[in-house]
Formats: C-alpha cells, sequence, structure tokens
C-alpha cells in the first residue's frame, strides 16, 4: 500500500473516532432556518466553483450523497457575494434545472480549478459547452437566458444573506448547526453525527 494512502486511511479512522464538540467543530446559528421539509433532516452545502476547499471537499460528499439516509434531504447552493459570482450560480441553476447536473458538475470544478476556464462568462461557457458529451447545447442556453433562471439566481444570492454565509465550503444541518472548517474526511464525520443528533432532537423516523 503506498505510504500516502495508508496515512489517509489513518486519519480517517482517527476521525470516526474523535469525538466532536460544540465550538471547535460547529456552532449553533445565531438565527436558525426554517427546513423545507420537517419530517426529513435537511442538509446543505454552500459551495464555490471557485473555491479549493469545495473542490477537495466534492468527491467525498457525491460518495456521501449516493449512500445518505432516506431520511435525509440534501442540496448544494452556489454562494453569491457579489456581482462577477451570479454567472456561476445562473450556470449551477442550468444545471439543476436541465437535469445536467450529474455529467457536468464535475467537469466544471475541474475546468475551473485545474485549467483555469472562468465557466462565470457565458461566452466561455457556451466554448466549453460545445464539447461535453451528451448536453443538449441549445436545450441549455435557452434555459441558461430564461426568467426562471434569473429568479433562482436572485435566490441564490438572497439566501446567501441570509445564512450570512461569509467563507465555503460551508455545510449546514436542519438550519441550526453550522460546520467549522476541517479536513474533508472530519467534515463528513462530524456531518453525520449533526445528522444524528438532529434526527433525534425532531424525533424523525
Amino acid at each position: 500500500m503506498k505510504k500516502w494512502l495508508l496515512i489517509a486511511l489513518v486519519a480517517v479512522s482517527g476521525f470516526a473516532n474523535a469525538a466532536i464538540e460544540l465550538g471547535k467543530d460547529y456552532v449553533v446559528m445565531d438565527k436558525p432556518q426554517p427546513v423545507a421539509n420537517p419530517k426529513k433532516v435537511e442538509v446543505i452545502e454552500f459551495f464555490s466553483y471557485t473555491c479549493i476547499h469545495c473542490f477537495h471537499l466534492d468527491p467525498l460528499m457525491s460518495a456521501w450523497e449516493k449512500s445518505k439516509p432516506a431520511y435525509v434531504d440534501m442540496r448544494k447552493e452556489q454562494i453569491v457575494w457579489q456581482k462577477p459570482m451570479e454567472g456561476f450560480a445562473r450556470f449551477f441553476a442550468t444545471m439543476n434545472t436541465t437535469g445536467t447536473a450529474a455529467k457536468l458538475h464535475s467537469q466544471a470544478f475541474k475546468a475551473v480549478m485545474e485549467q483555469k476556464v472562468n465557466l462565470s462568462d457565458p461566452a466561455i461557457l457556451k466554448g466549453w459547452l460545445k464539447k461535453q458529451p451528451g448536453v443538449d447545447f441549445n436545450k441549455f442556453m435557452q434555459t441558461y437566458n430564461s426568467f426562471g433562471i434569473n429568479s433562482q439566481v436572485a435566490r441564490a444570492a438572497q439566501i446567501t444573506r441570509t445564512y450570512n454565509i461569509e467563507g465555503t465550503p460551508t455545510i449546514i444541518v436542519n438550519g441550526k448547526y453550522q460546520l467549522l472548517p476541517a479536513e474533508p474526511a472530519r467534515l463528513i464525520q462530524v456531518m453525520n453525527e449533526l445528522i444524528a443528533k438532529a434526527k433525534a432532537e425532531s424525533n424523525i423516523k
């Protein structure tokens, strides 16, 4: 086994055995937010395609999503702090609306972080999209420029302010618990612990 892999496995094992602590691993939000479905534990990951830490966390979150408990609702939110970030929010909202996130999300992260492709620029995005297999370019761009996506971009800016997101990635559990920065494996472990805590508190079956 490669040395780096052994070290990673030891680290993850250590995280799994470490109890989470208020103030160290997470905080209780000053202004808790209502969840969309009170019968589920809600998890929101606020991220940005320009965030290297989000890029490193994404593979672990994607793997976790595939095996998450049925009582958990999870979604991602591309943050909007300022006008230049609206292009990324528009792109992300269009992927979700057109059902192309599974094909494009990871590839978009790689393009932005590894190849420095500015997918917030519509002209650059068009060139990149045309190279992506299995994507209806015309349908995607028609949706991208629609009124419905305009509304979703405005909503992304609003929810960024409502949750007072100051950094990424920021994970919120059940509108109440905010995870503090940590290595990806530790974030997953803390998130799972807080999901269990929120489930018990809400008497969710």
